[in-house]
Formats: structure tokens, sequence, C-alpha cells
């Protein structure tokens, strides 16, 4: 989380390394269609981001990205949003 801390929002969007694994959801294609349906319409506005924080294929966080804040929605340990 330390070196995710220090990168700018544009280093973020354009990361295409194998380990952040960062990238916008295309919720047409999850699990979960309807996307932060718990969040008011306001933050479902949001850019919906996910990140990996390990070197194996498995957990993501989830969120919305406001200016250069990462607001985590949600923790997915198994990367089931894609299933």
């Amino acid at each position: 989380l330390r070196g995710l801390s220090d990168m700018r929002v544009s280093e973020f969007r354009n990361n295409r390394g194998t380990s952040l694994r960062a990238h916008r959801h295309d919720w047409a294609k999850t699990s979960e269609a309807e996307g932060y349906k718990q969040l008011n319409e306001q933050l479902r506005q949001c850019e919906p981001w996910q990140f990996c924080l390990s070197a194996n294929a498995h957990g993501r966080v989830h969120g919305i990205l406001i200016d250069s804040v990462f607001y985590v929605v949600w923790l997915d340990p198994y990367h089931r949003l894609y299933e």
C-alpha cells in the first residue's frame, strides 16, 4: 500500500503492470451488473476501479476514484466479481 500511496493518479490509471492490475470496472461483465448499488447516486457516478495488492491472481480491492483519492468500497479476497 505504501508504494501505491506514492503513485500519481495518472500512474494508477495507466498502470499496466502484472502486480497491480488496476482497471476500471465494466459492470456488464461482472456479477454485480448494478455496480455499487449500496452507494448513493452521486457516489455511484464516480469512477469505479479495482486493483490487486498481491502477486498472485487472487484478491482485489474495489472502490471509487475521486480526484486523487481512492475510496475502498469492498474487498474481494477471491476475486469473485469477475466470475
